[in-house]
């Protein structure tokens, strides 16, 4: 079963399987987004696929963290394909996790060859790279050349504590 969730900046597509629920968010989490008007599906498996969440405000980060404190009580709460906005978002507001576990997230990297590209990041995979808050090593999807971590590894990995104890 599928259906989908507009508001002004955002669409959410639901899916729900026997023992999945999988949230889509693809937009701006904003002034617009009414987290009572979002399904809560009581499912062993909760998943928030967040590759397409581009930007949040303060309006907007209320009511996600309402949404999250609803939803992480409904089943076992996963984060996957965070986006970089995502991560910016988790880093400075810690309740945005709602108590879910981030999977997979992008990281900001940059190739001389190719420019700036989103490196996606398994955490069971990299996690003693992220327990010491360092990028793991990455090569151009495009030219095959070692990638540059492009932001500070000291902050955009705070979170990086949390998703390795919550992925061991």
């Amino acid at each position: 079963m599928t259906q989908t969730i507009s508001f002004a900046n955002l669409n959410i597509e639901i899916t729900q399987s026997d023992l999945e629920v999988v949230y889509r968010f693809k937009g701006d989490v904003d002034e617009n987004f009414r987290h009572q008007d979002v399904p809560r599906l009581k499912c062993p498996s909760i998943v928030l696929e967040l590759a397409e969440v581009n930007n949040f405000n303060s309006c907007g980060i209320r009511e996600w963290i309402y949404l999250m404190r609803d939803i992480g009580a409904l089943g076992n709460l996963k984060f996957r394909r965070c986006s970089v906005s995502m991560i910016d978002q988790i880093n400075m507001v810690p309740d945005s996790l709602g108590g879910g576990q981030i999977e997979s997230f992008f990281a900001p990297y940059y190739c001389p060859t190719d420019g700036e590209t989103n490196q996606l990041i398994n955490v069971k995979e990299h996690s003693n790279s992220l327990t010491n808050r360092e990028a793991p090593n990455c090569n151009c999807p495009k030219c095959g050349t070692k990638l540059d971590f492009d932001a500070l590894e000291e902050s955009y990995f705070l979170f990086a504590d949390q998703a390795v104890k919550a992925a061991s």
